[in-house]
């Protein structure tokens, strides 16, 4: 996924596109993954400025990739990358990533469509090392939770097409946070996989620098 506007990283451009040593940051996450035996790359571009985006991006990536144009939200920059996959591979699966999440290893992409293919989904996770409390927004009162019941959710999340599909074509104009999230409405049982802590969302610029440590 490489369709977001990145509001919080304060930048002129889409932070996918902020360039680091030379390479944007989507390039940099895109040059890991091209690596991986038998994956097929697919990168969804904003919808605004999608022919600009399309044409800069094409000078970093192999000219097999396939580049599709997002939506204004991510749920449809979502539905759009999984209708342009081939339909040959509607049995196979998909693994949704963030274009900013450029860190993660070649272990990790491998065990999580190995877990897919066993258990029907893999959506990777971490530990939180935080304290946490649950704040009431109407009281502003808050209370302590015990961190061991919660994880931090990371991507990519990796799900098998025909299954996305068919939860796509019933649920059209919900709205949710990720595709976890959706195919949980539908009773499925989401399988959690054990991520990386260096797979990081970069959001901020401080975030920038965790390329000097990579």
């Amino acid at each position: 996924m490489g369709a977001g506007t990145g509001e919080r990283m304060d930048s002129d451009i889409p932070k996918q596109f902020i360039e680091i040593n030379g390479i944007p940051i989507i390039a940099h996450t895109y040059n890991r993954l091209k690596n991986i035996q038998n994956l097929k790359i697919l990168i969804v571009l904003p919808e605004k400025n999608y022919s600009k985006w399309k044409k800069y991006i094409s000078n970093f990536v192999e000219e097999e990739t396939i580049l599709v144009r997002g939506g204004k939200t991510r749920n449809i920059s979502v539905r759009n990358g999984i209708k342009s996959i081939n339909n040959n591979d509607d049995d196979g699966y998909v693994g949704i990533h963030d274009g900013v999440r450029p860190f993660f290893s070649k272990a990790l992409i491998e065990k999580l469509f190995n877990e897919a293919e066993k258990r029907g989904n893999a959506i990777p996770y971490t530990n939180s090392i935080n304290s946490l409390r649950k704040v009431d927004k109407k009281t502003n009162l808050s209370t302590s939770v015990d961190r061991s019941n919660y994880v931090q959710i990371q991507t990519p999340q990796v799900f098998q097409i025909n299954k996305l599909v068919k939860i796509f074509n019933k649920v059209d104009g919900i709205n949710y946070s990720d595709e976890s999230s959706l195919i949980e409405t539908e009773g499925i049982k989401i399988n959690l996989v054990l991520g990386e802590e260096q797979n990081i969302k970069i959001t901020t610029k401080r975030d920038l620098s965790f390329f000097l440590k990579n």
